[in-house]
């Protein structure tokens, strides 16, 4: 989707994370890929952010500077709102096109079965080598090397506020407000992360957050609802006072006009 709070362009900065553990050398030395982001809440990209294609095909022509290259993609399609943008691929080769058409390199799961999962080009050989496996962690029949195990503590280390000197953050903080007043209304990782752990009544996982960036408490969903309003619906009473003694708004009003008390369902 190329419009919204939870966007494509959102979610990028966790799907580079993935991809870095399959190949390790888009965010060489960084498990976590802080350099692929953002810088502020005006969406200002990182020199990273800023020279993907992503960020190019997501906000060509809508943000100063920013173009695809005509020689590579032509704009074919966008919706009234503009939550959905598509392109044309061109110059696209005709040799793998050739290569990927041909039966013989597609593998069915019986002759003449409509299923057949297809095979990467041989252009892509060289990239494709250089990856390394996705195993998950509770696979315990997958055999892991000490270079995979080590990866995993750097990753879990930094996205636990255990960074390097410039003392990382989990992502979500990315779309904490500067402020209450300047708290926008959007669906983002961070609202989807506070409703987790407010239902999850998870309250030292949600204290360090806060510990990390106290306008945590601040932040609004799309509906206008936040961490007190979803604190009072799940009869979080302690979560309740730690976000009160943190400056929440207990007065503050959604998109219909409740206060957060008016979710209450105490026991």
């Amino acid at each position: 989707g190329a419009g919204g709070g939870g966007d494509d362009l959102a979610k990028s900065p966790h799907m580079a994370r993935i991809g870095n553990s399959v190949y390790h050398d888009i965010c060489p030395g960084d498990p976590t890929c802080r350099q692929f982001g953002f810088t502020d809440r005006a969406g200002t990209p990182t020199p990273m952010m800023a020279a993907s294609l992503l960020y190019k095909l997501h906000s060509h022509n809508q943000k100063p500077g920013v173009q695809i290259n005509p020689e590579l993609f032509r704009e074919v399609y966008t919706s009234k709102y503009n939550k959905v943008r598509i392109y044309k691929v061109l110059k696209v080769s005709k040799k793998s096109r050739k290569w990927i058409a041909n039966p013989a390199n597609r593998n069915c799961d019986a002759p003449g079965s409509w299923y057949c999962v297809g095979n990467y080009p041989p252009a892509l050989d060289e990239l494709i080598a250089n990856r390394t496996s996705f195993k998950q962690l509770e696979d315990f029949n997958t055999k892991r090397t000490a270079k995979d195990d080590e990866y995993t503590r750097e990753y879990m280390r930094r996205m636990a506020g255990g960074g390097d000197s410039s003392r990382e953050k989990p992502y979500e903080l990315e779309f904490a407000p500067m402020s209450r007043d300047s708290a926008e209304w959007a669906d983002t990782p961070l609202t989807t992360k506070l409703w987790s752990l407010v239902h999850g009544n998870k309250i030292s996982e949600f204290r360090g957050l806060i510990k990390l960036n106290p306008n945590v408490v601040h932040v609004r969903s799309a509906d206008g609802r936040g961490p007190m309003w979803w604190a009072y619906e799940h009869g979080r009473t302690d979560m309740v006072k730690l976000l009160m003694t943190n400056g929440g708004d207990a007065n503050a009003i959604d998109a219909k006009g409740k206060k957060p008390a008016s979710m209450m369902k105490m026991k």
